[in-house]
């Protein structure tokens, strides 16, 4: 599973030629479901290069992308050791991640709040770290029965309408097939009159090209990600709102961490601190550039109006209850509501920490010290 390369060197002696070891580095294989030239594949870049000067040269990352797993086979790929690491989504997987996906679930709830939260994935991102690691030991089992340990987060910006036509009204919005990443945006999708629909990011370009779906609730800096620049002709910006967080950004096979020395883990989570920042900076970043390239090419982008707004909320307040009973219900969670609001405080504190971040070197910088340095590795996973 992980492969050991060797720095040799020759030594010419009587015998022959032999060669000597030098040292040994240990080469990870990390599956990305993210095409090349995207702003995954930018933050695995600045990741890889982080995880050797962390490690001193004894680790080092082979990033496959689009090629080894896509996102609907990264949690079994990483479980079974097709790959050592790989970027997990976990809504892909209700069944197996339900104390994580349900406080990821509950992100459209930064829409209540009186001013809309800036920067709203780089807060998420902060509070779902920090609430898996140190706040919810029933999300690290759900983890670890996948064989695998949770490396830290990552989030979009808040979520528009990417559509084939504009919405621009409540009655626009009305018999729309919607292709929705989350539970919450498809009970959103129904409430509002549309149909909400699932379907992999890899599938998105074709859904809306074919006329499959209307719009796409997803984040503007995906435009650029998956070439939907292409496909799409209107955006409804920040409606509905909420972000998508259920993300495991480098989740990594339990045996290939085991296999790690201290050091080794603690340079891995250093880099691993970065990942996070650079993969939820970038697609903030992200978004605010490609929203200035759409409208450069002439594409309609349009705010929600009040009454939609109003209908927006209202939805939320009462859809937070709906969460907590269905993860009761379904999943048997205990005190959801508990888990609710202790994740809803971190929200708080988080907003309050993003604020005078600058660069995606500042926002891992502050992962690292809020976060990922109190983990200790030797005993988490063990």
């Amino acid at each position: 599973m992980i492969k050991q390369t060797r720095l040799v060197a020759g030594t010419v002696l009587l015998a022959g030629l032999t060669m000597a070891p030098l040292a040994q580095a240990t080469d990870l294989r990390f599956a990305s479901g993210y095409p090349t030239n995207s702003i995954a594949s930018d933050a695995l870049e600045i990741f890889e290069s982080r995880l050797q000067e962390y490690s001193g040269g004894s680790l080092d990352v082979d990033i496959f992308e689009l090629s080894l797993l896509n996102l609907a086979e990264a949690s079994a790929g990483v479980r079974d050791g097709m790959a050592d690491m790989a970027v997990v989504l976990t809504p892909y997987f209700p069944a197996e991640y339900p104390h994580t996906n349900m406080v990821a679930e509950i992100s459209m709830s930064i829409e209540l709040s009186d001013e809309p939260m800036s920067q709203s994935g780089l807060i998420y991102t902060g509070a779902m770290s920090e609430y898996i690691l140190f706040h919810c030991s029933e999300c690290q089992d759900e983890f670890s029965s996948q064989n695998q340990l949770f490396l830290g987060s990552a989030s979009t910006p808040a979520y528009s309408l990417l559509c084939n036509t504009p919405v621009n009204s409540l009655e626009t919005l009305e018999n729309k097939q919607l292709r929705t990443s989350g539970a919450m945006w498809a009970r959103w999708a129904e409430e509002m009159g549309a149909n909400p629909i699932t379907m992999s990011v890899n599938e998105i370009y074709e859904g809306l090209s074919q006329g499959v779906v209307d719009c796409s609730v997803q984040s503007t800096a995906e435009l650029s990600v998956f070439n939907l620049f292409e496909v799409v002709n209107a955006i409804t910006l920040n409606y509905p709102g909420g972000v998508f967080s259920g993300v495991g950004v480098g989740n990594i096979n339990k045996d290939s961490w085991q296999s790690l020395s201290k050091d080794q883990r603690q340079a891995l989570l250093r880099a691993a601190a970065t990942l996070s920042a650079e993969f939820s900076w970038g697609y903030d970043a992200g978004a605010l550039e490609n929203e200035i390239t759409a409208r450069e090419q002439g594409i309609d982008i349009t705010k929600p109006t009040a009454a939609m707004r109003e209908t927006n909320q209202a939805f939320i307040r009462d859809d937070l209850q709906t969460i907590a009973d269905n993860y009761a219900e379904r999943y048997e969670i205990q005190d959801p509501e508990a888990k609710i609001a202790k994740f809803q405080e971190l929200l708080s504190k988080w907003e309050g920490l993003i604020d005078n971040i600058e660069s995606g070197e500042e926002l891992a910088d502050l992962y690292w010290e809020e976060v990922f340095s109190r983990v200790d590795v030797a005993s988490y996973g063990q």
